[in-house]
């Protein structure tokens, strides 16, 4: 199941909270050997603050075997710190109807079947917050493997912000951005089966511009 952690619900999904950064210490610096902060066997960066919200995949509540992190880009935006060269229209990166997606990993340990469901239950989350929240574009970077065979085969279709470059062992990484819109939540639950992912009682984020022009 996917369950959102913003600052309104942590308390409630403490347990949840803390393993997807043990998930990420596990993916990023275990595996992939990342230069970044770590303690207790978690990872975390500068970009870990409370505007920042979590999209886990659990299937106990309790233990993160799929994660994700959405920032609003004006409150904090890694393409335009580390990588603004990846991205044409500079305005994307400092917007607050437009959120970064980073730090997207699945547990490796599991079956590639049960991977491929993860990926795309979080990738339909994306839009289904973003839907709840009045975004309008998620960006982000991967490899571009990664872009075809998560997002654009869960049926996103993506918009390329830049060229493809090389960045430490992945040969080529792009940026990218997901149009939040109805009818592409309603192709990609088409393509992949799947609806109804997040729980709109903790969907909704209020404390942003785009949040309280909603609710009113």
């Amino acid at each position: 199941m996917i369950t959102i952690i913003s600052h309104q619900n942590i308390a409630r999904h403490t347990a949840l909270y803390l393993s997807q950064f043990r998930l990420r210490h596990q993916e990023f610096i275990e595996r992939q050997n990342y230069n970044v902060k770590t303690l207790h066997g978690m990872e975390f960066d500068e970009y870990d603050t409370l505007a920042s919200v979590y999209v886990v995949y659990s299937e106990d509540g309790q233990e993160a075997l799929g994660c994700s992190r959405l920032t609003p880009t004006d409150k904090g935006c890694m393409l335009a710190d580390h990588w603004p060269e990846l991205v044409t229209d500079k305005t994307l990166l400092n917007a607050p109807d437009i959120w970064e997606g980073t730090r997207f990993c699945i547990n490796s340990h599991l079956p590639a079947a049960t991977r491929q469901v993860i990926c795309r239950q979080i990738s339909l989350a994306y839009l289904e917050f973003g839907l709840a929240n009045n975004v309008s574009q998620i960006i982000g970077l991967m490899p571009t493997l990664i872009l075809r065979t998560v997002f654009e085969r869960s049926g996103i279709s993506l918009e390329r912000l830049g060229p493809a470059q090389a960045i430490g062992a992945h040969a080529r990484i792009q940026a990218a951005s997901i149009r939040i819109t109805a009818q592409q939540l309603e192709q990609a639950r088409r393509k992949t089966g799947l609806a109804g992912l997040t729980q709109p009682d903790e969907c909704f984020v209020d404390y942003f511009e785009a949040g309280r022009q909603k609710a009113a």
